[in-house]
This record gives C-alpha cells, structure tokens and sequence, in this order.
C-alpha cells in the first residue's frame, strides 16, 4: 500500500516531503485538510483524524506508511531519506547534512513567524527584523552550498528539496533577497531541472501561491504587482 501524506491544501511544510516522494519514484496518497473560518481554523476534518491517527505528537504534515506513523516534517523527511537512499552516508555527509537542514528549516520557520501575526501592522513592524535576519542566514546558506550543484556534493539528498522549499518561499516574499547570491539561485533552477522533479513544476496544478494558510498577513494570496 502507497504511503498517505496528511496536510492543508497549501505548500508549507510538506512540498520539501512531496519532492523527496517525487525523486524516490515512490507513488502515494494525499490527504488534505481544509481550513475553516475564524476560530475554526483547524476546519471539520482534521480535529477528528488528529484524535483517531495516535500520532506521538498529532500535527501536520503526517506519514502514515504501513504500521509506520510519522509527524513532525523533519522527522518525516529524516524516515523517507533513509528509505530512499537520498540522505547522507558516512559521518562528514552527516554533519553536513544537519547543519544545512537546521538552517534552511530556521529560516522557513522565520518566515512563518513573521507572516503569521494577527494585525497589518504587526506584520510591517516584523519585515524589517525579518530580511535582516535573511540577508544574514542566506550569506551563511551561500557558503555552506559553495560551488556543489547540491548540498553534499553532486547527489541530490532530502536536505536540498528542504532548502529549495525555503528559498523559494523567500524568493515570492522578496525576490531582491537573492540578487547578489547566484549559486543559490543557480540552485533553485537545477532543482526545478532534476527530470523527476521537472514535471511536478509544470503540472497545470502546480501553484506557487498558497504557501501558507489564509491567516498569514503574506504567503497565501498571490500579491498584486
């Protein structure tokens, strides 16, 4: 039986996942959640799966893979690397690996702290902490990437689907960000060359917008140019 992935109907925290499936050949089920309203913004579905998937910590995005059952988008990305052989194999790929994975999570997590706040102006107030603490973790990015094609070297691994994710997100929030680091976006075009990887980017259903859910003072509505 092919693996079920649970999320909302927007990229976030499980596209990094849905590339490594799409990499590894490996078929699986979607399972998605719609956002309610308001105070029901955890919407019908969801609460009463989040009950019966005895998950150790109930969140989105879930793996449910046999009698394997995984939250936590790390954890998830870590159990389908080993799976697939798309992870690091000795300890200095290991170490590695960790460090690009720490940051490049770090800053999509900023991103969501950032445009998760309740009011506009809480939001102008938070961009300019926000693309500071960018221009200084994309630098740090930059050098850990150097001149590889990918984040170990020339093997595309679960770190890099990761880190792609991220980039992505901070290039829709401000494309500008990334003018003066031409690997990183050297990078983000060979993800989106990988022949595996290439189709899921022109499915007619791809979008880049939502990224996040309707909350998001930035990232879930296209912005008006």
């Amino acid at each position: 039986m092919n693996p079920v992935i649970g999320y909302w109907t927007y990229r976030g925290n499980v596209e990094p996942i849905l590339l490594l499936l799409k990499q590894a050949d490996q078929p699986f089920q979607m399972k998605t959640y719609k956002q309610g309203v308001g105070r029901d913004y955890l919407g019908i579905e969801w609460p009463t799966d989040k009950k019966q998937l005895n998950l150790f910590y109930p969140n989105l995005p879930y793996i449910v893979d046999g009698d394997i059952k995984i939250s936590q988008t790390l954890a998830i990305l870590r159990y389908l690397a080993r799976k697939h052989d798309l992870g690091p194999r000795n300890e200095l790929e290991t170490v590695r690996s960790d460090i690009a994975e720490q940051g490049a999570f770090e800053m999509m997590c900023s991103l969501w702290s950032a445009w998760y706040v309740e009011t506009n102006q809480e939001y102008e107030n938070r961009r300019p902490g926000l693309e500071s603490y960018l221009v200084e973790k994309l630098v740090h990015t930059e050098n850990v990437l150097g001149s590889n094609k990918f984040i170990l070297g020339d093997r595309v691994t679960y770190v890099d689907f990761l880190l792609y994710s991220t980039l992505d997100y901070i290039r829709l929030y401000k494309a500008s960000l990334l003018d003066s680091h031409e690997n990183l976006r050297k990078f983000l075009d060979r993800i989106e060359a990988l022949p595996k990887i290439k189709p899921y980017f022109n499915d007619e259903k791809f979008t880049r917008f939502p990224i996040i859910g309707s909350r998001a003072k930035f990232g879930h509505y296209k912005p008006v140019q």
